[in-house]
């Protein structure tokens, strides 16, 4: 996995804050029950569970990314317990928690079946599960490809051993889960991501986001100013504000329970 410590998350995840409130209210009631939120990061979903009343634990294997939920909560005068750890494989006891939360983090994990196990496992027989994934369709998938096959052609990484799993496929969804004793099911929503304009979006990304940081490492510099020009021309091609930048991104709202 990429290393989320790197760069300025923070700034994409003041972004995503709105997909938050979307994932707590698709668990409430929540006051006074035990919440588990996974790759909390920045603890945009903690933070709203535990000012809900929520007796909220976030885990995330980024500390950096954990100092600074652990600073919001304190601004905000909420309490949580903030983590470090893997959520492939968590430091819980079976049947831990009433409800399991993810807000665009679990789907960067290396292991799917891994995730949705550890899931099923420490949520309760009467849990619910709410989490976010993206679904790949749009401009930001087709930004994502770009990445992925500047990384592919520039490296010597061998090829994977398994197909990449898609987590905005609603079957595949089901299917997953339902592996590991959960029923599921999805809702399609929208986020709208706003700049000045689309080199200044590109410039953001490029210069904060720990994947762009991780793909200019392992890229080069060279390559990377060529990724970074042909963003700018996919964002031009969708841009949907001509005096600024504007882009839609569908994802999906992920809930379910034990069957």
């Amino acid at each position: 996995m990429d290393d989320w410590s790197t760069g300025s998350y923070e700034l994409t995840a003041a972004q995503l804050a709105p997909v938050a409130t979307v994932v707590i209210d698709a668990v409430e009631p929540v006051a006074g029950r035990t919440v588990l939120d996974l790759a909390c990061g920045t603890g945009n979903a903690s933070l709203e569970a535990a000012s809900r009343g929520a007796l909220v634990t976030g885990i995330d294997p980024a500390a950096r990314l954990l100092e600074v939920a652990r600073g919001r909560a304190e601004e905000a005068g909420v309490e949580a317990e903030w983590i470090e750890g893997d959520f492939h494989s968590l430091p819980f006891e079976d049947d831990s928690f009433e409800i399991v939360t993810s807000v665009f983090g679990v789907i960067f994990g290396a292991n799917e079946d891994d995730i949705a196990a550890e899931i099923a496992r420490v949520l309760e027989p009467s849990g619910r599960l709410a989490l976010t994934t993206w679904v790949d369709t749009g401009t930001m998938s087709r930004v994502g490809a770009l990445i992925r096959a500047a990384v592919e052609e520039t490296t010597d990484l061998p090829p994977a051993d398994r197909p990449r799993f898609e987590w905005g496929e609603e079957d595949e969804l089901r299917f997953l889960f339902a592996n590991h004793g959960l029923s599921v099911q999805t809702e399609m929503r929208q986020i709208a991501f706003e700049a000045d304009s689309p080199q200044a979006m590109s410039d953001e990304w490029a210069d904060h986001h720990p994947v762009w940081l991780a793909t200019r490492e392992a890229v080069g510099e060279q390559r990377y100013e060529r990724l970074r020009a042909e963003i700018v021309e996919k964002l031009e091609a969708g841009n949907e504000d001509p005096s600024a930048m504007r882009l839609t991104s569908d994802y999906l709202v992920v809930t379910g329970s034990p069957v």
